[in-house]
């Protein structure tokens, strides 16, 4: 049985992993649908104004910084699965937080490459193909266990009945 102590830790590790994974998600979505392709430090760093870059390149500058927020994103998702996974003692929100957050980080990369034509759409695919089957089978291992457990529970209320 788990002292007071370990109790303690576990929740102050989940709660940070929770925060990190808030904050984490919320710079990613800020990256996916929110962020200029230039921001004024990138104007001062570089000496480059957006006015003066050819219209393709800024386009194609939003398709970086989006998949950037999609793999930050995915991330956040990620850490967000363990803290819930941390708070609950429960590994249903580690796998479904990694099934989520890999579908995210590699969906948005794939759209990418195929937005851009990009000559390594193959592996890209593959890797997002590799994600699919590593989501389908986490969400899938959950709902074995769930089952499993209402299963089990089932027996023991029949054989406490008789």
């Amino acid at each position: 049985m788990p002292t007071q102590e370990r109790l303690r830790k576990d929740l102050l590790g989940g709660a940070l992993t929770t925060a990190l994974g808030v904050f984490t998600l919320g710079i990613g979505v800020y990256f996916l649908f929110l962020r200029p392709s230039l921001l004024p430090e990138d104007i001062r760093h570089t000496g480059i104004y957006a006015a003066t870059l050819p219209v393709a390149f800024v386009d194609w500058l939003g398709i970086v910084f989006s998949t950037w927020g999609g793999f930050i994103a995915g991330f956040g998702i990620v850490l967000l699965g363990i803290g819930a996974s941390l708070l609950s003692r429960r590994t249903l929100w580690l796998y479904l937080g990694t099934a989520a957050g890999v579908l995210v980080a590699f969906g948005r990369f794939v759209i990418s490459n195929i937005l851009i034509g990009s000559d390594f759409l193959w592996f890209i695919a593959t890797m997002f193909v590799l994600a699919l089957v590593l989501a389908t089978v986490l969400v899938l291992n959950v709902i074995r266990r769930h089952r499993t457990n209402e299963s089990a529970s089932s027996d023991v209320d029949r054989t406490a009945r008789r």
